[in-house]
């Protein structure tokens, strides 16, 4: 599949607009807040179309006819304004925005789940998959290879041997090539997790080659490169195929990708330095806004409800 680094960089524009728009407009930025957003603007004309896209929407809002006005008597046109909901004391453009950003991987994938939805899936060559809540796969089988893209979200593998074909798993702008049977691949923030539960699987990135990971071990990369090799609790990283979400001093990043997963609506963190807080737990997949009043609870944080669907994370 071509242009996957390409769409990894414009989606983490598109986020980065959106934590601007709804800091810049949330009534609360400071000059500090200011001065960094005026930089990010012009650090690349990327960034400023990006933002423009999101003001012409936040704009439209004044020409969007309320559905409900054809119920009302006399047939009175009513409109939404953006002024209106700004008026509520609430930044509600989050909420345009998060469902600007939303992703669409599914119309490239051949599998996908939705919110709180985990299947099992079996693949033609026999090969096992579980697929996490809010993910998606494209599969591409030929007679020299077994390659799939893990589009979002996270994916359990159950490899069955095939020593003619590889099987890799493209995630962001990596790969993890199975050398055994069983890990399992997890996108979250701008970073891919794997963790091998069976046998081993080599980890590649561009232009900074690859590394083995063994059984019981894990290994994070991202727009730093490839990470240091870490133990792994497998029973810690496959615990969402039972139901549980466990963390071991986890960054607040990937704890809430996992939340965002099993819970309606979105979680966004707007402050670069809360992600990398360490979070440790064991919460139940039916209660994800269990895990956001832990957090609240424990962590130098304070939720900002925009409405019951979007939440942001702002310091305490």
């Amino acid at each position: 599949m071509t242009g996957l680094g390409e769409d990894m960089t414009s989606r983490a524009v598109r986020e980065e607009a959106v934590a601007w728009f709804v800091r810049m407009n949330s009534g609360e930025a400071s000059p500090a807040d200011e001065a960094g957003f005026q930089a990010w603007l012009c650090s690349c004309p990327e960034n400023k179309r990006e933002y423009a896209r999101l003001q012409r929407m936040w704009s439209d809002l004044d020409h969007v006819r309320d559905p409900s006005a054809s119920k009302r008597p006399n047939h009175s046109i009513v409109r939404f304004s953006r002024r209106h909901v700004l008026g509520a004391g609430a930044m509600a453009a989050a909420a345009t925005a998060i469902v600007w950003v939303g992703g669409y991987d599914y119309l490239f994938s051949d599998q996908f789940t939705g919110t709180g939805e985990v299947r099992e899936l079996v693949l033609d060559d026999g090969t096992h998959v579980t697929l996490d809540a809010d993910s998606a796969i494209s599969v591409d089988y030929s007679p020299s290879l077994r390659r799939l893209v893990l589009q979002r979200g996270r994916a359990y593998f159950d490899v069955a041997g095939d020593e003619t074909r590889p099987f890799s798993v493209f995630a962001r702008e990596g790969s993890v090539t199975a050398l055994g049977t069983q890990f399992v691949v997890q996108i979250w923030d701008y970073s891919v997790t794997a963790s091998v539960q069976e046998s081993a699987v080599s980890v590649a990135l561009p232009d900074a080659g690859s590394t083995r990971l063994e059984a019981g071990e894990t290994l994070t990369y991202g727009p730093d490169g490839l990470g240091a090799i870490e133990p792994s609790d497998a029973e810690a990283e496959t615990s969402w195929r039972r139901g549980r979400l466990i963390f071991e001093d986890k960054p607040l990043a990937r704890v809430i990708s996992d939340v965002n997963r099993y819970r309606r609506g979105t979680i966004r963190i707007l402050d670069a330095e809360l992600r990398n807080l360490r979070v440790s737990g064991i919460f139940d997949v039916n209660d994800p806004d269990g895990v956001l009043d832990a957090i609240v609870r424990t962590l130098p944080v304070r939720s900002l409800q925009i409405t019951p669907y979007v939440v942001l994370l702002l310091p305490a």
